[in-house]
């Protein structure tokens, strides 16, 4: 027995020694030098963050802490490596109990193939240590392609650097895929950041952008998208295809009926034809049994009625009544998505989100 355990410690030892190795052959480059997709402003206190350093002030801790992580965020690229990986620091290594750590502070590979965006694989990240690295892909044919790489979606990155071959080019990207002309920013809850993908590319804004092609902003904050109006002031300033709003299940009745007409107002007044998509709660699977719960989602769904009276002279808002997402079999805790709920939940919106997205 002490000489297969210490087999196997070698063999590891060897392995791990292996990747190393494979890791220090190849050049990096800094990622912050290529298109980000999904970065939605300039002006961050830190580069990967998703909302304007200006808005910390008065903001609430939490929500400003969640901001700093880079969900919907991707680094664009082109070459011809045939290897491909990736170091990067995240900021606190985070964990959580419901979700991967793959999902929460890993990186997400695809490849752009002629039937659209494959993906490659995922960057695992470190249990001990907030610096990470790893070869996500080897022994390609070394032919020129274009690649996608989503950053954590529950951890923020100060650093991220991807390495290839040291023979191989490095380049912008050539297509322009996904459309900087086409976007939508997504308001929302835990869900709409991603909780709980098994990996960053499964968010449902990302498979969206990928399916339909264009940019998505990710602008979901776990348990915070409250209809806070400096949110709302942060969204004016980008100019989206679409609102999308899904804030219902992190907001009471009370919320709604006091804050809502006021957000989606400073997003009309900035963007008077812009269409705004407003959908009523996500059906959580206990709320068919737990009859509080049913009875707060119906509360909420009577106010979302009266902010869509609100704004029924208006042709470019609508609500979604009954619109939103609802399947027993796709929840991790009876509210938070596996990768199966979010590629349905995708499917689902498509379907909202066609009648709006020019061509």
């Amino acid at each position: 027995m002490k000489r297969l355990i210490l087999t196997m410690v070698v063999v590891v030892a060897i392995a791990l020694q292996a990747a190393a190795a494979k890791i220090d052959s190849l050049e990096f480059y800094s990622a912050r030098d290529y298109r980000i997709v999904g970065k939605g402003f300039t002006d961050t206190e830190s580069f990967y963050d998703r909302l304007p350093a200006s808005v910390k002030e008065g903001c609430r801790e939490e929500l400003w802490t969640l901001s700093t992580n880079s969900a919907g965020m991707a680094v664009r690229f082109r070459t011809n490596s045939k290897t491909i990986g990736v170091k990067w620091t995240v900021r606190q290594q985070m964990n959580m109990g419901h979700m991967t750590t793959v999902g929460i502070r890993g990186v997400d590979l695809y490849r752009l193939t002629d039937e659209g965006w494959r993906h490659v694989n995922s960057g695992r990240p470190s249990t001990k240590s907030k610096e990470n690295s790893g070869v996500l892909i080897e022994n390609m044919d070394g032919k020129a392609a274009e690649y996608m790489l989503y950053l954590p979606l529950y951890d923020g990155v100060s650093d991220v650097q991807i390495g290839i071959d040291r023979t191989a080019t490095m380049e912008q990207p050539q297509a322009a895929t996904p459309r900087a002309d086409r976007s939508v920013v997504f308001y929302g809850t835990s869900i709409t950041q991603g909780g709980c993908a098994n990996r960053a590319g499964m968010c449902y804004s990302s498979i969206l952008s990928r399916e339909m092609d264009f940019e998505a902003y990710n602008l979901g904050f776990s348990g915070n998208a409250r209809c806070d109006i400096y949110i709302a002031e942060a969204m004016a300033r980008l100019n989206p295809t679409v609102y999308f709003l899904d804030f219902v299940p992190n907001c009471t009745a009370k919320m709604i009926e006091e804050r809502a007409i006021e957000f989606i107002e400073v997003l009309r007044k900035a963007h008077p034809t812009t269409p705004i998509i407003m959908i009523d709660s996500y059906k959580f699977p206990p709320s068919q049994f737990n009859l509080e719960q049913r009875s707060q989602l119906e509360a909420k769904t009577v106010e979302m009625k009266k902010v869509a009276e609100h704004f029924k002279g208006d042709k470019n808002f609508y609500f979604y009544e009954g619109a939103s997402y609802s399947e027993d079999e796709c929840s991790v805790d009876g509210a938070h998505l596996t990768d199966l709920g979010f590629k349905a939940m995708a499917d689902h919106y498509k379907k909202l989100l066609k009648k709006h997205i020019r061509k």
